[in-house]
């Protein structure tokens, strides 16, 4: 083999033992780059919105993050499903929080996303629009519709309370669905209903009386939980999601209005009043306050909910 021909063969040989190597760099940075995976039980409230901003802006792909967020019309569907083990966590209340855990699955409260402040998430208790119902004190014997054992009845028992009444003083009547109650409430067959927003918003506009609400007291907290298993085996990937979701609440806290449209789509507001609905001020991700749990916890206990000793330590993780 003359010179010209053996040089060939080395070069070949060096080109081939250079390529190899990066071949097997590339295919090892494409493992390392896979995207990671979350899927998230949701539903059609105002609580998710940092979340459907941060799939919307990409902030979930910036952090390297596929995060599937999997809608639920009921919270009996969402609940069974992180029961069967086919979600990471859901969005949720601090109530069904707490009989998730109680039920034996191993999850905990991650974030708020709504309530860190009293004026954050309102709930209040409205009155028919022709009723002659015009206080609290008014309500004494009174049908008021709820959804029994629900994150609804401890903001309604809360609010009486705070009202110096006594909740076994109106007559609660169990309406779980909320179109149901609001129907029941315009048609005259209840006297008051308990709702959130964008509802309650929807019922002043409709006429009904805003008796009391949770804008000065804390009682309503919407919350991120995720499964034990999740938080052990994902704990970057969650690490990310909430960098991605700070940045989101940074957008809706900054630029509301660009997000106003997203907002009425995501949280089904009401035809009417969906122009000027006004988006929610969203808090920067954060672990609930101990008493505010401590206080579900203690209702739960005494409305005989739990079977077990449940603790803010037990119930609740920072990331």
């Amino acid at each position: 083999m003359g010179l010209i021909k053996k040089l060939r063969v080395v070069l070949a040989l060096l080109v081939m033992a250079a390529i190899l190597p990066g071949c097997g760099q590339v295919k090892e940075t494409a493992q390392e780059t896979e995207p990671q995976h979350l899927k998230i039980g949701v539903l059609p409230i105002e609580d998710i919105m940092p979340m459907v901003v941060a799939e919307k802006n990409g902030y979930f792909a910036q952090e390297n993050l596929d995060v599937e967020l999997v809608p639920f019309q009921s919270a009996v569907e969402q609940g069974n499903a992180m029961q069967s083990g086919e979600l990471d966590g859901m969005v949720t209340d601090m109530i069904v929080a707490g009989l998730i855990k109680d039920s034996g699955l191993d999850i905990k409260i991650t974030s708020v996303t709504l309530g860190v402040t009293p004026e954050e998430g309102r709930f209040a208790i409205v009155a028919a629009p022709n009723s002659d119902i015009k206080t609290l004190q008014d309500l004494k014997g009174k049908k008021v519709g709820i959804s029994q054992n629900s994150i609804i009845e401890y903001v309604t028992d809360g609010l009486l309370e705070a009202g110096k009444i006594d909740p076994s003083e109106v007559k609660k009547v169990s309406v779980p669905k909320i179109p149901v109650r609001m129907e029941m409430l315009f048609s005259n067959q209840i006297d008051a209903i308990v709702v959130p927003d964008p509802l309650v918003t929807f019922a002043e506009f409709k006429g009904a009386k805003i008796l009391a609400q949770d804008t000065e007291k804390n009682l309503s907290q919407a919350v991120v939980l995720f499964e034990q298993k999740a938080l052990d085996q994902k704990k970057e990937a969650l690490e990310s999601f909430y960098r991605a979701y700070a940045k989101a609440v940074d957008d809706l806290n900054n630029h509301p209005a660009d997000y106003q449209q997203l907002m009425v789509e995501t949280a089904n507001v009401p035809e009417p009043i969906a122009k000027d609905y006004q988006i929610q001020h969203y808090p920067k991700p954060q672990v609930p306050a101990k008493e505010d749990v401590d206080n579900v916890l203690k209702w739960m206990d005494q409305k005989g909910l739990l079977k077990n000793d449940l603790t803010y330590e037990n119930l609740v993780q920072e990331m």
